[in-house]
């Protein structure tokens, strides 16, 4: 949508983005080292056999899907204002897009982490300290942004124009 506050809107998705899906993969690499297994058909239960990993990843597809107080949702809903601001006509795909994905992303997960544990329930080798980092970074930016990430990233968005 162009503008200082859709730049900064879509710096701060960018940042928050990086952090969230990179617990995601951290959740679903270990994942598939302790249950064996890639295919999400042979895995159930993960908040009840790998509580870490299960809310982990829980925790990480809600911050990607955009809910609060996670800071994926502070830089989508600067999007959302940014265009209905600009062009109030293109935001309407843009909720109903958001929304098709929160709904497709809670149904793929449910069966994920919840219901009776299915696969194989070896223990944890790896660290889970980078995952719970980012995602803890995540909830920061979400419940609060530092004034100097936020001048910088005003700074950068005056930039781009």
């Amino acid at each position: 949508m162009g503008g200082p506050l859709a730049n900064f809107a879509g710096l701060l998705h960018m940042t928050m983005h990086s952090l969230t899906k990179s617990a995601i993969f951290f959740a679903v690499g270990h994942i598939a080292q302790v249950k064996g297994t890639q295919k999400i058909a042979e895995i159930r239960g993960l908040t009840e056999s790998h509580p870490v990993l299960g809310w982990g990843l829980v925790t990480g597809v809600v911050a990607i899907a955009g809910l609060p107080p996670l800071g994926v949702f502070m830089s989508e809903f600067l999007v959302v204002t940014s265009t209905f601001a600009r062009e109030p006509l293109l935001a309407v795909p843009l909720v109903f897009g958001l929304l098709i994905a929160l709904g497709a992303l809670v149904l793929r997960v449910q069966g994920l982490a919840f219901g009776e544990p299915t696969g194989a329930s070896a223990p944890i080798q790896a660290s889970t300290v980078p995952m719970l980092g980012h995602l803890g970074l995540v909830l920061a930016a979400g419940i609060y942004l530092p004034p100097p990430l936020a001048a910088w990233f005003q700074h950068v968005a005056g930039l781009l124009g």
